[in-house]
């Protein structure tokens, strides 16, 4: 398997995750519902900047 293959992979594998985590947001479920309460949790939301950061990382990557 090539490295642009298990880039892809991992690149996949992350925004999987993250939509994920996205999902499980009470603000995502709010918007959902058409109320706007935002109870969302701190190290959910610095999660989610991880892994967005992990996969423009991967992008760039992948673009060389």
């Amino acid at each position: 398997m090539s490295v642009s293959d298990n880039t892809k992979q991992e690149l996949a594998l992350k925004l999987s995750q993250l939509e994920e985590l996205k999902k499980s947001l009470p603000s995502y479920k709010d918007r959902q519902c058409g109320v706007f309460k935002h109870n969302d949790s701190v190290e959910l939301w610095e999660r989610i900047e991880e892994l967005e950061a992990e996969i423009e990382d991967l992008k760039n990557k992948e673009d060389k």
